[in-house]
């Protein structure tokens, strides 16, 4: 994965610091998803992970940011897999 890589949601958004984690049945990480204006909003992502080919599939993400305002699911899934994370929206 490359940081930062562009939003799924379009309108220019990066998303920066993006480093999932597993543990205990799911994929966490921190992030930042910055405008094209350079405005930045810290928000957290939980993913299902799932065992498979040899490596975890982080899927069915449900983001939230970090005050709490809002919140919401991507079609972002991650495959980590010898320390190695690739991450696809399709």
């Amino acid at each position: 994965m490359t940081d930062p890589f562009p939003s799924t949601g379009g309108g220019g958004i990066m998303i920066h610091d993006y480093d999932p984690v597993v543990a205990n049945g799911a994929c966490t990480t921190n992030f930042r998803a910055v405008e094209p204006n350079g405005t930045a909003y810290r928000n957290v992502i939980t993913f299902d992970a799932v065992e498979t080919q040899g490596g975890t599939l982080c899927s069915n993400g449900k983001w939230r940011s970090a005050d709490g305002s809002a919140s919401g699911t991507t079609r972002f899934r991650v495959f980590i897999k010898d320390g190695v994370k690739r991450g696809s929206a399709q």
